[in-house]
């Protein structure tokens, strides 16, 4: 037969349908020597389409189109598709995992190399998986410096002050240890007070105290200062170790300015008392007299490499308190200095 049975579309030599599909119609056997019933009976159609079908031999043959689908017998129309809808974007995923396994593709689509799908996060997400080692160990780095500046710092620093005055008698300041070469050994003495102004609050509602370390610390705008007409009163400083002194001095009254309210300067060096002549005596017996003049600088006096432990500050003369609003009943001093050597 050079026709198909179905269509009427020419053979060829072919097996099948090249236009429908259908297989070729096996010819009648030869009926020489047998029977009518044989002569009359037909031999199946030979099933090999799942073998051998052309159809399915897409990475050699081009698929024809309008072909059916190998998936379903011939003659019967092929499964409706989803209808392309513009704007859908492109019909196969962009990964190759996410292609369908039963989905026909053309020899075009089957050869075009897709990117390999993202890998998916640790926690099942798919945001991509961030390296935060790096910054523990930073934080960690930093956290270490902190501690170790902060250990510096606590181990550099003289803590060895006495608690401030609170009663108004004697009191204590300073630290306790030499200096161990030239220079201020003020700054690690104690002080012994004759008395102690309690605290009070200044214009900006901060607390002030007037402890005696405040004539060692090396600040100016602090001070110790004692109520009332200080004259006649000592003070004694306490040295770690002999010390071979050479320069005594002080500033001799409260070096400090405030502005009130109204925009007024306070002038409390001239507001408070100040002090106008003193005498400082050491462990031999040597005693050097210093008259102080109207300055919040440092005023200093110079001793013949006096040896001593202790040092005695009298306070021979001390001035009226001052006019206007600055003016205060105390007698401050601000700070002093003992230049020498320690052993």
């Amino acid at each position: 037969m050079d026709t198909c049975a179905s269509c009427g579309h020419d053979l060829g030599g072919g097996r099948f349908c090249t236009n429908c599909g259908r297989p070729r119609e096996t010819p009648p056997p030869v009926t020489t020597g047998v029977d009518d019933a044989d002569a009359t009976r037909q031999m199946p159609a030979l099933t090999t389409e799942a073998e051998d079908d052309w159809r399915t031999d897409t990475a050699e043959r081009p698929a024809v189109p309008g072909a059916p689908h190998p998936a379903h017998h011939p003659g019967t129309p092929p499964p409706p598709s989803a209808p392309v809808v513009a704007g859908d974007g492109p019909r196969f995923p962009l990964f190759a995992d996410q292609v369908p396994a039963d989905e026909p593709v053309t020899p075009a689509e089957r050869n075009r190399v897709l990117p390999p799908a993202p890998t998916p996060a640790v926690d099942g997400t798919d945001r991509p998986r961030r390296d935060w080692l790096p910054w523990v160990a930073v934080g960690a780095a930093a956290l270490l410096l902190v501690a170790v500046l902060g250990g510096w710092m606590l181990l550099g620093g003289n803590g060895s002050q006495a608690p401030a005055d609170a009663h108004g008698g004697q009191g204590q300041a300073g630290g306790s240890g030499a200096s161990g070469g030239a220079g201020d050994v003020a700054r690690d003495a104690t002080a012994q007070v004759p008395a102690t102004a309690p605290p009070n609050q200044d214009l900006d509602g901060n607390m002030v105290r007037y402890e005696p370390r405040n004539m060692l610390d090396g600040v100016p705008t602090t001070c110790w200062r004692m109520a009332g007409d200080g004259t006649g009163d000592e003070i004694t400083f306490d040295l770690a170790r002999p010390t071979t002194l050479t320069t005594v001095g002080l500033i001799n009254g409260y070096a400090k300015t405030a502005v009130d309210a109204r925009g007024h300067e306070l002038d409390w060096y001239h507001g408070n008392r100040r002090v106008l002549s003193v005498e400082w005596t050491f462990d031999d017996g040597t005693t050097v007299t210093q008259d102080l003049t109207d300055t919040t600088r440092m005023q200093t006096v110079n001793v013949d490499h006096v040896t001593t432990q202790h040092v005695r500050l009298r306070l021979v003369s001390v001035s009226a308190p001052g006019r206007g609003p600055a003016a205060r009943d105390y007698t401050p001093i601000s700070d002093v200095t003992l230049q020498g050597s320690a052993g």
